[in-house]
């Protein structure tokens, strides 16, 4: 089963229904509600997501939503190590590398995002949801 981290962007694609992005996201979340792939986050993304949401909507949806993405996804360790690792790197986004080395020590594989030039530094496989949907996770064909 894979392993994936789930980014900022694509979370909020999906809560926010923002298009043309929501429809791949749905389809990912899908899968990770179905038991298909394993899907994580860090402690970081959840602060962020409910700050843009509450901005976006209400503090009550938002607080809504923390917790359905709760019971969806993992969470991450963040602790010294991951921000000294982060610190310490040639990533030019010091939050991208949180979200990197937080993904590593959990033995992710997969990092699902839609900014994927934030992450050229990386032995991970980086993708959109549209790309993992298309590439790693086609339907079977009957």
């Amino acid at each position: 089963m894979n392993k994936l981290f789930i980014d900022a962007d694509i979370i909020l694609d999906l809560l926010l229904e923002r298009e043309p992005f929501f429809v791949s996201s749905s389809k990912l979340f899908t899968l990770i509600e179905e038991n298909k792939v394993i899907a994580f986050t860090t402690p970081v993304i959840l602060a962020n997501i409910y700050y843009i949401s509450a901005r976006m909507t209400n503090k009550k949806i938002a607080l809504e939503a923390i917790r359905k993405l709760l019971t969806l996804l993992k969470v991450t360790a963040v602790d010294e190590k991951i921000m000294l690792l982060a610190a310490n790197s040639d990533f030019k986004d010091f939050e991208d590398s949180i979200q990197y080395y937080a993904a590593k020590s959990e033995g992710i594989e997969f990092l699902i995002t839609r900014n994927k030039v934030d992450y050229k530094i990386t032995d991970l496989t980086v993708c959109t949801s549209k790309e993992y949907l298309s590439i790693y996770h086609k339907p079977a064909i009957n």
